[in-house]
C-alpha cells in the first residue's frame, strides 16, 4: 500500500473518531453536565490524539512536492517525534496532578513504551532512513491511541459516577 492511501485512510479515521467523541459526550451522565475529571481528560486526550493524527496524517502532503521526499520524511518524523514526547510529557504531568493512574483506560506501560519504541523509531527514521512506512506506522499509532482512549470513554460511559462535575473548559 502507498504511504497516500495508508495517510488518507487514517485521515478518515482520525475524523471519525473526533466526530464520535462529540456523541460519547452527549449520551449518558455525560449529556447532562455530570463529567469525572477521568473523563475530561479523556475527553482531552481524545480530542488531541485524533487531531495530531489527522495534522500529522495530512503533513506529507504539504510537503513531498515543494522539497525531496526524503527530507520531508525526515521533517515529519523529527516533529512527531518531538509530538510524541511533548505530549507524553504533558499527560503524564497531568494525571500526577489530578492523582490519576490510568488516563486512557489502560496500565500506563501499554501506552508509554510503545510510545517511546516510536519516538526511537522515528529519531532513527529522521536520521538515517527516511522511510515512509515507519512514519505512516507512527501516525497509525497516534490514532490507536485516539481510539483506545475513545473505547475507555464509551465503557465508562456505562458506569455509576463517582463525582457530577460539570466539564470545564
Amino acid at each position: 500500500m502507498a504511504w497516500e492511501s495508508a495517510l488518507g485512510s487514517l485521515i478518515e479515521v482520525a475524523i471519525a473518531l473526533v466526530g464520535f467523541s462529540g456523541i460519547v459526550a452527549a449520551v449518558g451522565r455525560r449529556g447532562a453536565g455530570h463529567w469525572s475529571k477521568i473523563d475530561q481528560l479523556r475527553l482531552r486526550i481524545l480530542l488531541s490524539a485524533g487531531g495530531a493524527a489527522l495534522s500529522f496524517a495530512f503533513l506529507p502532503f504539504t510537503m513531498i512536492d515543494a522539497i525531496d521526499p526524503s527530507l520531508a520524511w525526515r521533517l515529519c518524523s523529527g516533529m512527531l517525534a518531538i509530538w510524541f514526547m511533548g505530549i507524553m510529557s504533558y499527560r503524564l504531568h497531568q494525571t500526577s496532578r489530578l492523582g490519576l493512574t490510568q488516563a486512557v483506560g489502560y496500565h500506563p506501560a501499554t501506552i508509554i513504551i510503545p510510545q517511546l519504541v516510536f519516538v526511537a523509531m522515528l529519531g532513527a527514521n529522521a536520521f538515517w532512513f527516511a522511510s515512509s512506512s515507519l512514519y505512516v506506522a507512527a501516525v497509525f499509532w497516534q490514532t490507536a491511541i485516539a481510539f483506545m482512549t475513545f473505547v475507555a470513554l464509551l465503557l465508562d460511559s456505562w458506569r455509576q459516577p463517582p463525582e457530577a462535575t460539570p466539564p470545564s473548559t
